[in-house]
């Protein structure tokens, strides 16, 4: 049975892994929307012609166009949404794209939220109070909705061979709170792939689906870095809550503190309590101890 998925945010870290994947499906027929402001761009114009060779077709359509919204959810069976942006996109044009897709009969939808438990993140964090205003929109329409939550990014958040987490150059491993706080870490990848399959499975139902690479925590990630290097690093507490809380609350604007934000939800958010790791035989996660030997090698 061939399904037809629309995939909103094809040019983007995520979102490309995602169109790849579902490119090469042969139950697939995979439509991508794609703003009219791409085709200025040079990198997201060839990228698009190398999906398009592979059989993708194009739906030319501005968030902000009802019009155009109707013309490219005509026919969908699944759209998948990967918008990055600010309330102008996360909101409104999401919204909009998810009501267009249930008025043309969509019968799934998978928002962008692809972050840690979004529901138990801090309130006020941005980035996610907006997903969390989205999705309860979206969650009102006649959909099915599949919400795709992996932790952290983990070959974003933790690159050994560049100073973040972890700066070899300088011997040291930074963390924030206890370092003893756990959160999950799951790679694009592992998550393209997931989201890949889940789209097209006619048996998942509607609500959270969690993936994760591995549960772990600022110090579990610099000993396991210590463990493959055979290095001692020196540790370094670049603050707890109340710390992170006073800058974010010194800011002129809460966008201007992103990396507090984001540290501030590592060690305040729960980890997920269920994950559905073993759902795909094709999209099992990759453990963080296999990608930092991976990446350190």
């Amino acid at each position: 049975m061939t399904q037809t998925v629309l995939l909103a945010g094809a040019t983007g870290n995520l979102g490309s892994r995602i169109a790849t994947l579902l490119s090469r499906d042969e139950d697939v027929a995979l439509r991508l929307l794609v703003r009219p402001s791409v085709f200025t761009d040079q990198t997201k114009t060839e990228q698009l012609g190398g999906l398009t060779d592979g059989g993708a077709a194009i739906a030319e359509a501005s968030l902000q166009d009802p019009e155009a919204l109707a013309a490219a959810t005509a026919g969908v069976d699944v759209v998948i949404s990967c918008l990055q942006g600010g309330r102008d996109v996360i909101v409104d044009g999401q919204v909009a794209l998810a009501q267009a897709a249930e008025a043309a009969g969509v019968r799934r939808f998978i928002p962008s939220d692809f972050a840690l438990d979004l529901w138990h993140a801090p309130e006020a964090a941005p980035m996610f109070a907006l997903r969390r205003e989205a999705d309860t929109a979206i969650e009102a329409l006649d959909l099915e909705v599949l919400h795709v939550l992996n932790g952290a990014f983990m070959d974003m958040m933790i690159d050994p061979n560049t100073a973040g987490v972890v700066d070899l150059g300088h011997g040291t491993g930074s963390y924030y709170g206890s370092g003893d706080d756990e959160f999950d870490v799951t790679l694009v990848d592992d998550v393209a792939r997931f989201t890949a399959a889940l789209a097209v499975d006619l048996d998942a139902r509607p609500g959270v689906h969690a993936i994760s690479g591995s549960r772990t925590s600022f110090g579990a990630i610099i000993a396991e870095v210590e463990e493959i290097t055979g290095r001692t690093l020196e540790r370094l507490h670049r603050g707890d809550a109340a710390d992170l809380r006073a800058a974010i609350t010194a800011a002129a604007s809460p966008w201007a503190v992103m990396g507090q934000w984001y540290n501030l939800s590592m060690i305040e958010t729960p980890p997920f309590e269920t994950v559905e790791n073993d759902r795909y035989a094709a999209a099992q996660p990759t453990s963080l101890a296999d990608y930092l030997r991976s990446a350190l090698a």
